[in-house]
């Protein structure tokens, strides 16, 4: 689910230097698009409960900006938009006919998700997910399969069934997996920071 959609999620993240805007160049966009794609889908499916229409969603926000060339100061800045752009997207589909029709409402109360807080939070939840996965993938592969599984809520006899590992080693490989991402995961408070 969340695990399974993150895992298009790159190792680098498009760097800008600060207080210098910069015209959208086709490898910018493109390191753009690869490095928030996967987080802003989520985001949008956190309104939308479809992930195919999700996609979509931030597609079109993505052609938008291309079309418009948007200069951005950095990468910072770009991500806030993208994602504000992703939230009035969604909330423009919430309200459509289209939706209205699939779902046989004709009204729906938006309040909620129009919040600071609703998209405060919303955002936290999925770039949490996007670091946290980034941690993971750097953990050696067997031990990175174990904390995913248990992630999935899968239990240690689970692992083992699934692995065809003993449940010490399975033991082992959470224990150290944990010290490793407890280490990586000491600068999380950067997420906090960007919003």
């Amino acid at each position: 689910m969340v695990w399974e959609a993150l895992k298009a999620f790159p190792q680098t993240l498009l760097y800008m230097a600060k207080d210098k805007e910069h015209p959208m160049s086709m490898e910018g966009y493109r390191s753009l698009f690869e490095t928030l794609y996967p987080p802003l889908c989520l985001f949008a499916n956190r309104y939308i409960h479809d992930m195919d229409m999700s996609k979509d969603i931030v597609q079109e926000v993505f052609i938008k900006i291309w079309n418009k060339k948007l200069p951005f100061k950095n990468h910072n800045a770009s991500k806030g938009y993208l994602y504000i752009s992703v939230k009035n997207q969604c909330l423009n589909y919430l309200k459509s006919k289209d939706y209205r029709s699939v779902i046989n409402s004709s009204r729906m109360d938006l309040t909620e998700l129009q919040s600071e807080e609703y998209v405060t939070t919303e955002i936290l939840t999925v770039e949490t997910y996007a670091y946290l996965y980034q941690a993971i993938k750097t953990l050696p592969p067997g031990a990175a399969k174990i904390i995913l599984l248990t992630l999935n809520e899968y239990s240690t006899n689970d692992i083992t069934e699934e692995l065809e590992l003993t449940a010490s080693t399975v033991r082992t490989q959470k224990s150290i997996a944990y010290q490793k991402l407890k280490l990586l995961l000491n600068n999380m408070h950067q997420i906090v920071l960007i919003f």
